[in-house]
């Protein structure tokens, strides 16, 4: 019995997840890419911000999607639809979450770690546009836990 190795690159926190795994099964550059966002939690930064059915939480993820196929178009990969039942053994748990997924090939390390940061900052740039507009967001990217702290921060200023 042989094991293969997967590659996995992620960012989690309480707010938002990216990861992007090596799925061999798919082919030999072809990568499972599973992200979401906890609309409960980003509830009390967002609220009364948007129409209704336009949770900015919401859209921003389903934009994030659409974006990420674009970025790895331009970068010589493609995305292709995936079942979201193979991102659940690696996901987050718990109420709250939207969830979305890709399958990515012709995916290179290089590629998948400037998908990863794009996504982290894309994502929250296209929330904190809606709930916090006179909000930047850094200019380079925080561990997963400054970020979850620098996102509680903006909460109280509300």
């Amino acid at each position: 019995m042989s094991i293969t190795r997967v590659a996995t690159y992620e960012y989690k926190n309480d707010y938002l997840y990216i990861i992007i795994r090596q799925s061999p099964e798919h082919g030999p550059k072809a990568c499972i890419l599973c992200c979401g966002i906890d609309i409960m939690r980003f509830d009390a930064l967002c609220r009364g911000k948007s129409g209704i059915c336009s949770n900015p939480a919401f859209k921003g993820l389903q934009l994030l999607r659409a974006d990420i196929s674009a970025i790895a178009l331009k970068k010589g990969a493609r995305s292709r639809p995936l079942n979201y039942g193979q991102c659940m053994p690696i996901s987050p748990r718990g109420e709250g979450w939207y969830r979305e997924s890709m399958l990515l090939d012709n995916v290179t390390p290089k590629i998948a770690k400037e998908i990863l940061e794009y996504g982290v900052r894309d994502l929250l740039t296209k929330v904190l546009t809606v709930c916090a507009p006179i909000t930047s967001v850094p200019k380079t990217l925080p561990n997963p836990a400054e970020l979850q702290k620098f996102i509680q921060s903006l909460e109280t200023k509300i």
